[in-house]
């Protein structure tokens, strides 16, 4: 854990490739100019499990060799300066269940290869400005318990295939350019909480 003003700078490529290293977390870290190595050759034997890189002034794009990290069980990379777009290779993070891109500079749309992501629980990719439709091959997420895409300038309907995200709890969809009616989500029976003003929906939300 590296805490307060004084840190900053590239993180080292040897710092991913340490083999035995469970846990990188950098936080509240706003005094120095923080990016991610542009290139990182990881070896199969990497053990990392956990990158937590939040509430820092971490710029730049998110690099695709991020998805060699075959053992990630969280990365969160929320409140920063990332840029650019969510690139399609992270897909293949098979072991992450809690991903976090909330707060940053995000553009294009979100890649459909997200929904390769077999072992997810939390997905948030809020306060960004993605564009384009929620992709159907979200409906592949049987294990997503929360899912936010709020405050970006998301379009069309919600997919009628979010009708098999048997475990979704919580659904931020609120402040993009959604429309149509929300009719799908009557059979999510355990949906909890659902967030959609600031949308052009019509018709009645779901009981219960």
């Amino acid at each position: 854990l590296l805490n307060g003003p004084n840190f900053g700078g590239e993180l080292p490529s040897s710092l991913f490739q340490l083999n035995y290293l469970n846990t990188i977390h950098i936080q509240d870290n706003l005094g120095k100019n923080w990016s991610l190595p542009t290139n990182v050759q990881v070896g199969d034997d990497t053990q990392l499990e956990r990158l937590l890189l939040v509430r820092n002034s971490f710029a730049g794009i998110i690099p695709p060799w991020l998805a060699k990290l075959k053992q990630l069980q969280t990365l969160d990379l929320s409140m920063n300066n990332f840029q650019g777009a969510i690139p399609e290779a992270i897909g293949d993070l098979s072991s992450v269940k809690y991903f976090n891109l909330l707060g940053n500079n995000l553009t294009g749309a979100i890649p459909s290869s997200l929904g390769k992501l077999p072992a997810i629980e939390v997905l948030n990719l809020g306060n960004n400005a993605l564009q384009g439709e929620l992709p159907t091959s979200i409906e592949n997420l049987r294990t997503l318990q929360l899912l936010d895409v709020g405050s970006n300038l998301l379009t069309s309907t919600i997919p009628s295939s979010f009708a098999n995200l048997e475990s979704l709890k919580y659904l931020v969809l609120e402040s993009n350019r959604f429309n149509g009616t929300v009719d799908v989500l009557e059979s999510m029976k355990n949906l909890t909480i659902l967030l959609t003003r600031s949308n052009s929906f019509s018709g009645a939300l779901p009981d219960g």
